[in-house]
């Protein structure tokens, strides 16, 4: 069976309402419209997806209401050029009451498709997104948080993870303990994140300098061996660039942490980009 077929993920036609600069690396979109008022929110670090539409918008094989598998296979039969980009998001609210969904998109400075898009959206744009439908259940579908019986945990991350760090903090029971580091160009990024949860303490590392990296494998010197003493009490979740992924799960299986008391996901690839048209 396809790991699609139990999807309640379904396309949801919006508008743009209203856009924000939160903060200097991020667009703020509240997107909105009836259908929203579907949208389910799960919280933590649920990923929902957003299409980005080419220069020439939305093409009509795509209507609200498919499902993921079918919106999925309609989009492949798309030619290149008019091709919406699938990007995934953790939205920083959902409020179905209103019928609105926010995002929180972080511009890097090579800018792929979705970034070039939040940058440049205006109030009344239309938009795609991909998110779970109240009426279809299955309500962890997209939640990647997965700590089983830890109380003990580590969350590391960059700017690109910041929404759904967010999102896991504010859903993390009060006795949990742990440790948060966030890398980051500008520390106005992750205001406020300190102080989030009374057991977790916060480190922003910037960028130049202080690496994610350095600041992990700092860690692991310090907590590594204890943590993987604690077996299924203790977990960590990672998300940051594709090729630095890798090396922060490395450091932990290193340090003796169980593959399966880690999770590790790549958000973004820092590779060259074509230029804008």
């Amino acid at each position: 069976m396809s790991p699609l077929a139990g999807s309640p993920n379904v396309l949801f036609a919006a508008r743009v309402l209203a856009v924000g600069v939160p903060s200097p690396g991020f667009r703020r979109l509240v997107l909105g419209g009836p259908e929203l008022s579907r949208f389910a929110p799960h919280g933590r670090d649920q990923r929902i997806k957003l299409l980005v539409p080419t220069e020439v918008g939305y093409p009509a094989s795509l209507a609200s209401g498919l499902p993921e598998r079918e919106w999925r296979a309609r989009l492949r039969e798309l030619p290149a050029d008019t091709r919406p980009v699938p990007r995934s998001y953790t939205p920083v609210a959902v409020r179905p009451g209103r019928g609105e969904v926010e995002l929180d998109v972080f511009c890097h400075a090579r800018p792929g498709p979705a970034s070039a898009w939040a940058a440049a959206a205006r109030p009344g744009d239309a938009v795609l997104l991909s998110g779970p439908d109240v009426r279809r259940g299955n309500p962890d579908h997209g939640v990647q948080w997965d700590p089983g019986p830890a109380t003990e945990v580590l969350i590391t991350g960059d700017e690109t993870a910041l929404p759904a760090v967010r999102g896991i903090l504010a859903a993390l029971p009060p006795h949990h303990r742990g440790r948060v580091l966030v890398e980051v160009g500008d520390p106005a990024d992750a205001v406020g994140l300190a102080g989030t949860h009374p057991g977790v303490t916060v480190e922003i590392c910037r960028r130049p300098g202080r690496s994610l990296l350095d600041a992990v494998t700092d860690w692991v010197e310090t907590h590594g061996a204890a943590a993987a003493r604690l077996g299924d009490r203790f977990y960590a979740w990672n998300a940051t660039e594709s090729t630095r992924v890798a090396r922060v799960r490395s450091l932990l299986h290193e340090a003796g942490v169980a593959p399966d008391r880690v999770h590790a996901q790549g958000y973004w690839h820092d590779r060259p980009r074509p230029a804008a048209r």
